[in-house]
């Protein structure tokens, strides 16, 4: 859009995406023809597109922008260990943190007993936390460097506890919590779910309204006070390390796998990116969603997963560092390459083994992302360096499901033992877990109103640039 002030008319240029060569079509109209009555209506139609595209433009600016900052905020070279962490993001990890993803032996086991108190939803927590969802009950300090805690789920112990848990998920809201005994005991919110699906059973779903109640977090998130990742990546000691790793190329006949039980809570878009995507390549979709059955979920492991190269490793949610069993187990662990569909590319980086995935962002469309599989699928050395992390590092399941081992109960003793004890409280927990702060919509729409990020209208062939040029003053052009 050209706009002339002195002579009171402005140009609009239309130049589509895929005819580089094409002459940009011209409306060009003076202001001053509008006083002639059968002009006005076009005239304000046509001066309404205009204030409308320059107030578009500004805004995509200011997106860009943000987003620039956001995704960027360190340089390369400040990056610390093979994780990509930034030393900003290192200094955000509590102690217990730094042991579980850095591997550094920090902290010292206290010389005393902790007693944590599960505040309800007893027959819940214990599925998971001590059965792993199977019959046999199993000691949750089994395996933890620190045997120093007893759980309890007794109501008359809130005035002694020296920690009590309360599963975000499950509660009824704040008015159900029990009195505190004071600053010394430490309040723990827990949830394995993303912000999206926060509470389950609250009437009250506003963050705002359980601020200054918790001191600790306990999510998937690794700046959390306890964290508790569905699964981590370690370094093999050295005397452990693979000089080749085994022709997993070989043992995978077949092409693409997804297991999906819940297709309608997603706010990813993630059903129709698979059916757009089996458009162009052979997805074999198991579960409600799809067509084909698989013998167990939970409790029992699909094994058919294990014969196809790729996993498609789509969270309902696409959220800060949230990454599910649908990466550790039905892809890692199954030795298949994930393609991952969630946060953002660096919150796999940092968790995942490098070099060990595929993410859809990196792909304009399901067919180009469909292209690249095949070409994997056909190149045995191409594919095989997704493989290559297993030289050196390992992945280790810590999410309960099918028989896995799982670490909660383990990571609040641990904690105790310790974490820093300096007296924090959580007084914006929507800045911390709220759903616009650490969740983004699918590609190509606004956060704000559903509408595309980059001017692309979704399904379309064919998109528009738009050029503004001002003389003397500044060229804007967004695509």
């Amino acid at each position: 859009m050209f706009v002339n002030s002195e002579k009171g008319e402005f140009t609009m240029y239309y130049i589509r995406r895929t005819c580089k060569k094409s002459v940009p079509r011209r409306t060009r109209m003076s202001f001053a023809r509008c006083h002639d009555s059968s002009k006005k209506l076009y005239c304000a139609i046509v001066l309404f597109c205009a204030l409308s595209i320059f107030a578009l433009t500004s805004r995509l600016g200011n997106q860009r922008e943000t987003q620039a900052t956001s995704r960027f905020p360190e340089e390369p070279e400040s990056f610390v260990s093979w994780r990509n962490l930034s030393r900003k993001q290192v200094s955000s990890l509590s102690v217990l943190g730094r042991r579980m993803f850095l591997e550094e032996d920090v902290g010292t086991p206290q010389d005393r007993n902790f007693t944590i108190l599960v505040w309800h939803y007893v027959d819940f927590t214990e599925k998971r936390l001590v059965y792993r969802f199977g019959d046999v009950k199993v000691d949750p300090f089994d395996d933890c460097s620190v045997h120093n805690c007893h759980i309890t789920y007794e109501e008359s112990a809130a005035p002694t506890a020296d920690a009590v848990y309360i599963h975000f998920h499950r509660t009824l809201g704040p008015h159900t919590f029990p009195k505190r005994s004071g600053p010394d005991q430490v309040w723990i919110w827990g949830t394995d779910e993303s912000p999206v699906h926060n509470f389950w059973k609250a009437k009250d779903k506003n963050l705002k309204h359980y601020n200054g109640y918790f001191n600790w977090s306990m999510t998937f998130r690794m700046d959390s006070e306890v964290p508790v990742p569905y699964g981590r990546t370690l370094r093999l000691p050295d005397n452990q390390t693979a000089l080749q790793p085994e022709d997993v190329f070989a043992m995978k006949p077949k092409l693409a796998a997804v297991m999906m039980t819940n297709c309608h809570q997603s706010s990813n878009n993630r059903l129709p990116y698979i059916r757009h995507l089996q458009k162009h390549m052979k997805v074999d979709f198991y579960g409600r969603c799809g067509s084909l059955n698989c013998p167990g979920h939970i409790r029992k492991d699909c094994e058919l997963l294990d014969k196809y190269k790729f996993y498609l490793s789509f969270e309902n949610s696409n959220c800060h560092d949230y990454i599910t069993e649908k990466v550790w187990w039905n892809a890692l662990e199954k030795k298949a390459v994930p393609v991952v569909m969630g946060g953002r590319a660096d919150d796999y980086r940092r968790m995942l083994p490098p070099d060990s995935f595929v993410h859809v962002d990196d792909f304009e469309t399901p067919e180009d992302l469909a292209k690249y599989l095949k070409f994997l699928d056909s190149n045995r050395e191409a594919y095989m360096k997704y493989h290559q992390w297993r030289h050196q590092y390992k992945v280790v399941q810590e999410h309960g499901y099918f028989g896995a081992p799982i670490y909660h109960y383990c990571r609040i003793c641990e904690a105790l033992n310790y974490n820093d004890r300096t007296p924090k409280t959580y007084n914006d927990l929507e800045a911390f877990w709220g759903k616009k702060q650490q969740c983004h919509p699918p590609r190509g729409q606004s956060a704000s109103r559903g509408q595309p990020e980059t001017g692309k209208l979704e399904g379309a062939k064919s998109y528009c640039y738009c050029y503004c040029l001002v003389p003397g003053h500044v060229t804007l052009q967004f695509e």
